[in-house]
């Protein structure tokens, strides 16, 4: 069987209108680009993406399985190697205080209802501030993330 590989070009009309509208679907519409570029592989632990471009896909899918379903099935999906990669990137990427904490608490504890519960909490009430973090993220690599989706 063999592979064709697709190369999506996207617009410089496009890529301004995303960034200008610092909307949460545009987050979602800038992940699904990253993780349908030719750099993406799913089986590797960053995805094959660069730090900056692994934090951004990762948080966003932290903080939106976590909202749709609890913190419990982020964790429950997510390989044990990606989430020592997602804590080490929050800890050394310059992230919002509290976000390594809570994702720490998170690993050590999504089997047990009680312990994580404060972590389900701090998501619901945090998820603006890891919107406008992400926006941050994207912005300031929007470069790289660019050339990461074609």
């Amino acid at each position: 069987m063999n592979s064709v590989t697709v190369s999506r070009k996207f617009s410089s009309r496009y890529w301004d209108a995303l960034f200008k509208s610092r909307d949460y679907m545009q987050l979602v519409d800038l992940s699904s680009a990253l993780c349908g570029g030719p750099a993406f592989r799913a089986d590797a632990t960053e995805y094959g993406l660069p730090r900056e471009a692994f934090t951004f896909v990762e948080s966003l899918l932290w903080f939106a399985q976590a909202w749709r379903s609890s913190v419990w099935t982020y964790f429950e999906s997510t390989p044990p190697a990606r989430q020592a990669a997602m804590l080490n990137a929050l800890e050394t990427y310059p992230a919002p205080s509290g976000f390594a904490e809570h994702y720490a608490l998170g690993m050590r504890n999504w089997q047990d209802a009680d312990a994580i519960d404060p972590v389900d909490q701090w998501i619901g009430s945090h998820d603006s501030e890891n919107n406008s973090w992400l926006w941050l993220v994207a912005t300031e690599n929007r470069a790289l993330l660019e050339r990461l989706c074609t």
